[in-house]
């Protein structure tokens, strides 16, 4: 229950005292260890051995690097050609796991179309939904945006600006 390694132990003069440097583990994030030794694995100078183990106080080991940035996005269409009678999944993916994601996070300002609704996947940061071209539209300037101001990741680090897809076409008038 460490979460690190000791280095070499010294004996002070006194026999009683031993001393070692901890060193912790990379990238962990505990509150709950201890380093224990097994007092039946040694033996005072007249030969009795020691009974059961001794263990440290708690301590925490806090390796991580600190999460000081929000998070950001990025916006796919599986079809950037959209026609009649078309719809897309949109993929929402987040570079680390968000709180406060919805509907209204979400920008069709320059869809020309509705986004069904969002699916979210186990690891929290990527969103899945359908899109759907408005009808007897031509236009080839188009975007999805994600409002990021309004989400947080787990840190609780909010995010920056907004999030926007590349450009794709609706083009949903009828042949003429």
């Amino acid at each position: 229950d460490a979460n690190g390694t000791l280095g070499t132990l010294t004996a002070n003069a006194d026999g009683k005292t031993w001393t070692a440097t901890f060193t912790p583990t990379a990238n962990v994030n505990d509150t709950t260890n201890t380093i224990s030794v097994n007092l039946a694995g040694v033996t005072d100078t007249a030969g009795n051995a020691g009974v059961s183990t001794a263990t440290s106080a708690n301590y925490t080991v806090d390796t991580r690097p600190a999460d000081t940035t929000g998070p950001t996005a990025t916006i796919t269409l599986a079809d950037s050609a959209l026609t009649v009678g078309e719809t897309t999944t949109v993929t929402i993916r987040f570079n680390e796991p968000v709180t406060n994601f919805d509907a209204s996070d979400i920008v069709l300002t320059d869809a020309n179309g509705t986004l069904g609704t969002l699916t979210a996947n186990a690891d929290g940061k990527t969103w899945t939904a359908t899109f759907t071209p408005t009808a007897n539209v031509n236009d080839t300037t188009n975007t999805i945006s994600v409002n990021l101001a309004g989400l947080t990741d787990t840190a609780g680090n909010a995010g920056v600006s907004t999030a926007t897809s590349d450009n794709y076409t609706v083009n949903t008038r009828s042949a003429d």
